[in-house]
């Protein structure tokens, strides 16, 4: 069963080859995906890449329901006390910490109880911008979604951001079906106003994907709004370990293959990162609900951008 809407709007740009990309893997190979449609929908993400040293920048998204997350929410309580009863938070970053590290493999099988999609999109660093002209034609296109005064960085940042959660919401969810999304705390989401410009601005651009005029709310949170649930942070650290791993095996995945469906065949890997290593088989190998995709832009030798949407198949370890 294909379970992604394709856009269709040529002019959007990147959102169209990713999307097209996507609707090319769920086509080829059944059960790369699942539907998300059984009861109010959830997008938690994170994203990583921020640093010089970064090659990529990665955006990752859980998107799940209600329903998809019964069952987790009961398991996450017991491995809360189970392995980290003082609270601490499973991140990337701080998995070289023993205790962390040690929690780390119990986490991962406590996610495999959560029924959805997670989509990781793998950004080149060489790619600037997402739309021709920049923050200064976002800027006079958008005015209510960046007000005067708003950084150049944290206008492409908040664009890229919205476009991208504006597919996925296009692609995965019905027009009424209601969503919230969630996500750590961040530049492009650090005030009140700025979230309610985010918002504004993926809904201009769900209704330029696909047209809705009425569709069902979208709510956004981020982990410390005094209104997220108590399991927030563990959701959201499921996108966070995924974001991580791809940034770290970004040169070892393939980029672009020039054909509309492949299959690759890894030579052993020179990863040495422990914990990429550990979310990456756990993603290639999975034993529970959680379909994962990674979706790639890349900037080729003469300047063009192409696209890709790919999975780790369980035959290959890292």
């Amino acid at each position: 069963m294909v379970v992604w809407k394709r856009i269709h709007e040529e002019r959007s740009g990147f959102l169209f080859e990713l999307s097209q990309s996507l609707a090319i893997l769920d086509w080829s190979y059944p059960n790369s995906l699942i539907p998300v449609n059984d009861s109010k929908m959830i997008i938690a993400s994170d994203y990583s890449g921020q640093h010089k040293e970064a090659t990529h920048e990665a955006y990752s998204f859980l998107i799940t329901t209600e329903r998809g997350i019964a069952n987790w929410i009961v398991g996450r309580d017991e491995f809360r006390k189970q392995w980290l009863p003082d609270g601490r938070r499973i991140s990337f970053k701080q998995l070289r910490e023993a205790v962390r590290r040690k929690a780390l493999n119990p986490f991962l099988d406590t996610a495999n109880m959560i029924r959805g999609n997670t989509l990781t999109i793998l950004v080149d660093n060489r790619i600037s911008r997402f739309m021709p002209g920049g923050a200064s034609s976002l800027s006079e296109i958008f005015p209510d979604c960046f007000p005067k005064g708003t950084p150049n960085g944290t206008i492409e940042k908040m664009f890229r951001l919205a476009s991208l959660l504006a597919m996925i919401t296009s692609g995965l969810r019905e027009q009424k079906q209601s969503s919230y999304w969630i996500s750590d705390h961040d530049e492009a989401l650090e005030t009140f106003d700025r979230r309610e410009q985010l918002g504004r601005l993926a809904s201009y651009l769900i209704f330029g994907l696909v047209g809705w005029e009425n569709p069902a709310d979208m709510t956004f949170l981020t982990t410390d709004n005094n209104d997220a649930p108590s399991w927030s942070e563990d959701l959201v650290a499921i996108p966070d370990l995924i974001a991580g791993t791809w940034c770290q095996l970004s040169n070892i995945v393939p980029s672009y293959v020039g054909k509309e469906t492949w299959v690759k065949i890894l030579s052993s890997s020179t990863e040495r990162d422990e914990r990429a290593r550990l979310v990456g088989n756990w993603m290639g190998a999975p034993s529970g609900g959680l379909c994962h995709v990674l979706m790639r832009l890349e900037q080729d030798d003469d300047g063009n951008v192409r696209a890709s949407a790919q999975q780790l198949s369980n035959a290959y370890k890292i």
